[in-house]
């Protein structure tokens, strides 16, 4: 410190440290100020859809063939009107929006990241006829399709992992049994792969 303290009475004393807490209480606040516009900026420049006197955008950019009048914002990137189902503004080819649904609202983007250990991001949804993973179709019988937890999932004749095919894995006696591992009447699994 600059003066000795012994020099100095209190009321001067006082006034120097109250002065000192108040320029790092200043930087404190102008700091927490900082990251809060960078956070709003951030946040404000996110893709989303909106509506606008009958035309449909997905951030700054136009889709063309939106029907306004229709159109839903299922959250997680995900659209629908009544001819297409969007993805991050793309339609998705050979969906049919009166059958589609978001399935498990704990991998949305904004809710809390779920705890299970590998989670999809996107996860998988189904309509009548087709099987996919995040935006990508899988080769799975959509009758027969079911998720089994962890990324883990199988139809009548196959076990998939992550959208991608489980090698070697029997889809009769497969089951998830927690922290990314699978079974099934032989083999174990862990994150899709079989465990030698």
């Amino acid at each position: 410190m600059l003066f000795n303290e012994n020099d100095l009475s209190l009321q001067q004393l006082f006034t120097i440290k109250t002065l000192t807490t108040m320029k790092q209480t200043g930087f404190l606040h102008r700091s927490l100020l900082l990251v809060a516009m960078v956070g709003w900026a951030l946040t404000s420049n996110a893709q989303r859809y909106e509506t606008d006197h009958g035309r449909v955008y997905y951030g700054n950019e136009l889709l063309m063939h939106a029907d306004a009048r229709s159109f839903i914002d299922l959250g997680c990137g995900y659209a629908k009107d009544r001819h297409n189902v969007y993805m991050d503004g793309r339609v998705l080819e050979n969906v049919d929006p009166s059958t589609f649904r978001l399935k498990d609202r704990r991998t949305w983007r904004h809710h809390e990241q779920n705890t299970e250990e590998h989670q999809a991001p996107r996860g998988y949804f189904k309509t009548n006829m087709n099987v996919y993973y995040g935006d990508k179709k899988i080769n799975a019988v959509a009758a027969t399709f079911e998720e089994l937890g962890g990324g883990y999932a199988k139809d009548a004749f196959t076990v998939y992992y992550c959208g991608e095919v489980v090698k070697g894995a029997m889809a009769s006696s497969f089951r998830y049994t927690g922290n990314g591992y699978g079974q099934d009447t032989f083999d174990a699994y862990y994150r899709g792969k079989k465990i030698k």
